[in-house]
């Protein structure tokens, strides 16, 4: 049996790896992390639940559930309130449960609970559940998680907390480079519109001093002192734009030059 398990389990970890470098989703790779591990193990439920540190509950964004036993997917579930969660994520070592309340209505028999992270640092939670009245050939209630098992999920869990990081990261840039991208069209908008409107003055002016429409010399001085202060203004919103565009570029120099050497830090640790 635990040749088996672990022929599966080789063949399901390579599945995987090609799948989390297939995709940058987090619900496809939470959504696959727990159909694997339900389908493999043969696991009444498993669930995924994300972790932020600054949060003292989580909640269940991926399941996979065999009937009849209820599903448990968008459930909130408190830490205070889940000691085995709080340990697993604490020690970043497999958890295994196996006294449960009597009225316990989703009815667990045994959990293995594992934490997913990155860099040492915790960013979700795989729990498997073999519930009363399960009694197949794969998923038998009765016995406990072997060692095969557990070390399969926390293997998977290593692999599964590499991919939520780079799905996190890129989800975060693609939103700022949307926000950056909305600023520029807001910032080109009002760009526009600043340099059109000193510009339209400065022609509308000449164009009435070189028709010939002042009345008198003093008013076609007025005409060109007015294309004059145009042309003033026009400069320092030119200027203005100059100065915005070169610190914007200074700004994601630094940006890029800090994300290199953080990258380079991590890579000699």
């Amino acid at each position: 049996m635990n040749q088996q398990i672990s022929a599966q389990s080789q063949k399901l970890l390579l599945q995987i790896g090609r799948n989390i470098r297939r995709t940058l989703d987090l619900n496809t790779i939470w959504q696959q992390t727990v159909n694997s591990l339900g389908e493999t193990l043969g696991v009444s439920r498993c669930i995924l639940c994300p972790y932020e540190s600054s949060s003292l509950q989580v909640k269940v964004a991926a399941e996979y559930c065999q009937e009849p036993f209820l599903p448990m997917l968008g459930m909130e579930i408190s830490l205070t309130a889940a000691p085995h969660f709080l340990q697993a994520l604490a020690t970043l070592e497999p958890v295994v449960v196996e006294s449960f309340a009597a009225n316990d209505h989703f009815g667990p028999q045994s959990l293995l609970v594992v934490a997913t992270a990155y860099q040492e640092q915790p960013n979700g939670i795989i729990s498997l559940h073999q519930c009363k009245g399960r009694s197949s050939g794969k998923g038998n209630a009765d016995r406990p998680w072997t060692q095969c098992q557990i070390e399969f999920a926390q293997e998977l869990a290593e692999q599964v907390g590499s991919a939520i990081a780079l799905a996190t990261l890129y989800q975060e840039r693609s939103k700022r480079v949307q926000g950056l991208s909305q600023l520029k069209k807001q910032f080109l908008l009002k760009a526009s519109h600043e340099l059109r409107t000193p510009l339209n003055h400065i022609i509308g002016y000449l164009q009435l001093t070189i028709d010939d429409q002042a009345d008198d010399p003093i008013e076609e001085r007025d005409f060109i002192q007015e294309a004059h202060r145009s042309a003033i203004h026009l400069s320092q919103v030119i200027s203005n734009i100059l100065d915005y565009i070169e610190l914007s570029e200074a700004c994601q120099t630094h940006a890029e030059l800090a994300t290199f050497r953080s990258q380079e830090k991590s890579g000699h640790q």
